[in-house]
């Protein structure tokens, strides 16, 4: 037994190396194992200065988690000494492997800090053993120290989306660098003074360096941006446009749709997606349906062509070229009347400078609607009362983690 405990000591003085402490001996209990360290120094550092300083006499126990060693749950024993300074400083030493008050090494934070991103706290929690409470304060703490604040960030292109968080229209504002597409500034609400603060926070100096605004058509953002980006163009999304353009088509198919018999109501309904999706993206089969369905109803094949049409001239490269369809586009809804498209073509004039804006920069904002796909995946996995708690400041937090600037 002598022998194996020496080997053990061998092995825990290479495992267990904390500066200014050195393994002294273990404890094993079933399936727990207790170091004990002991003090190599007769000094300790100040937590204010930095210096060595003479220890007190006054000292506490603490016992703290470790990483486990194999199947065994590890905890680590040893006693922090007071220190009084010559800078003045009356309290604990500054020791290197675990931070005041905490329950854990850091080497075992940093351990469960690696699985936050990736899990629930309640998986979390499963895994390690650790309060939910716990882990989402090392998460918090960790997270913090890695996010690069706004004020050391120097954007050019800002894309600005929002989120539904919660229901009952509560939403997140979402501000990223569309040149790297990560997310630099999350305020709460979608109002003007909500992206106000963005801009504040950044100062007037950076905000007059950003050259591009990437949005939808959301006058609160785009009279914020005009306030404070006094050199910044706004473009205004693509897939945005195109959405009201299908959803003008749409309107055409519901109205044709009222009007049809049964049988034929039956046959539009299912064809709804052959109808909004674009025909090149079509398989054979679905574009011969389509082609059937456009021949029995020529209203709501004028209204497919003005989709199509619209698709098209997003797709074009040359900027004249594009802005001279367009204008075609334009011309073309007024010939056919329909109400839908003469309404959804009255929204495009009034915001046309923003659209105008794409087709010089072609810029969009799909970084935004990737952004989002992720944090509705961090809403699901760590946010809402499914989960016990609901914070919106963490879940916020979360956000930043996955997909803003880290160090």
């Amino acid at each position: 037994m002598g022998a194996k405990r020496y080997k053990y000591a061998i092995l825990f003085r290479t495992i267990f190396v904390f500066r200014g402490f050195v393994y002294n001996e273990f404890i094993q209990k079933e399936d727990i194992i207790h170091i004990f360290l002991k003090r190599k120094r007769k000094t300790a550092t100040c937590p204010n200065c930095g210096r060595r300083t003479n220890l007190t006499t006054e000292y506490y126990k603490r016992t703290v988690k470790d990483l486990n060693i194999g199947i065994l749950e590890c905890y680590i024993t040893f006693h922090q000494n007071k220190v009084h300074c010559k800078c003045g400083f009356r309290g604990h030493e500054k020791l290197s492997f675990v931070r005041p008050y905490s329950r854990c090494t850091i080497r075992y934070e940093q351990f469960v800090f690696s699985l936050c991103p990736k899990m629930s706290l309640s998986d979390v929690s499963s895994i390690t053993n650790l309060d939910w409470k716990t882990i989402k304060e090392i998460d918090i703490h960790y997270t913090m120290e890695m996010i690069v604040p706004l004020r050391d960030l120097n954007p050019k292109s800002i894309g600005i989306d929002e989120i539904a968080y919660e229901k009952g229209h509560k939403y997140l504002t979402i501000v990223r660098n569309a040149d790297l597409n990560e997310v630099i500034w999350i305020g709460i609400d979608r109002k003007e003074n909500t992206l106000d603060g963005f801009f504040n926070e950044l100062g007037v100096e950076k905000s007059s360096k950003i050259k591009l605004a990437v949005m939808d058509m959301w006058d609160p953002y785009i009279a914020s941006v005009k306030n404070h980006c006094l050199n910044a163009e706004i473009i205004f999304d693509k897939f945005h446009v195109v959405k009201a353009v299908n959803k003008a088509l749409d309107d055409v198919r519901k109205k044709e749709f009222a009007k049809a018999d049964e049988e034929q109501r039956i046959d539009m309904k299912r064809k709804r997606f052959v109808i909004l999706r674009r025909k090149k993206n079509l398989s054979p089969n679905q574009i011969e349906t389509l082609d059937d369905m456009m021949r029995e109803n020529d209203t709501l094949y004028r209204a497919y062509l003005l989709k199509e049409h619209i698709a098209d001239i997003f797709d074009e490269e040359d900027e004249s070229e594009s802005l001279r369809r367009f204008n075609d586009w334009k011309q073309n809804v007024i010939d056919t009347g329909l109400k839908p498209f003469l309404g959804c073509l009255k929204t495009i004039t009034n915001y046309f400078y923003g659209i105008e804006n794409y087709f010089k920069h072609k810029i969009t904002n799909a970084g935004s609607e990737g952004i989002n796909t992720k944090i509705n995946i961090i809403k699901r996995r760590a946010y809402g009362r499914a989960y016990g708690y609901s914070d919106l400041n963490y879940f916020m937090l979360k956000i930043y983690q996955a997909c803003g600037v880290v160090r």
